[in-house]
């Protein structure tokens, strides 16, 4: 049964359909690589690349509107900007916070406390309120902090 398909393999027949296999492949599925792949580039600061998904994210987490006016596109693109110049600002000064600065802030936050303490509850509560996990809160706080540190010391 497979010896009908072992002499066709050999043949020049199978060669030919294989090479017609490969060249869309080679131009059309590997395109981004022969043309410099920067096409969903939107901003270079200091050779680090971001693209359109990452300015696309950045929206999202600012905006729940579909559909956006140009000059708010605008807008966010320079808040995109900033906020990535200002994250290696923060990285080139090297700004710091420890797990422990973290969570003694996260701590003292007004939101999350109950008789004038922290309330573990309160925190998951406005973790689920607002449907994001501790990490990426946590992430986002350190982020804020950071960058408030930043503009304290300039």
């Amino acid at each position: 049964m497979l010896g009908p398909i072992r002499k066709f393999s050999t043949s020049i027949y199978a060669k030919i359909l294989l090479g017609i296999v490969i060249i869309p492949f080679v131009f059309w599925g590997m395109g981004s690589s022969f043309r410099g792949g920067d096409k969903n580039i939107i901003v270079v600061i200091e050779n680090e690349k971001y693209t359109t998904e990452a300015f696309v994210n950045f929206i999202r987490k600012f905006s729940s509107d579909k559909k956006i006016e140009k000059n708010k596109i605008e807008e966010f693109l320079s808040a995109f900007i900033g906020e990535k110049l200002m994250e290696k600002e923060v990285e080139h000064f090297g700004i710091k916070l420890s797990d422990n600065s973290l969570s003694k802030l996260i701590k003292h936050q007004k939101g999350f406390e109950r008789e004038n303490k922290f309330s573990r509850i309160e925190y998951e509560k406005f973790l689920l309120k607002n449907n994001i996990t501790a990490a990426s809160f946590e992430s986002n706080f350190s982020k804020h902090e950071k960058k408030k540190q930043f503009l304290d010391f300039i």
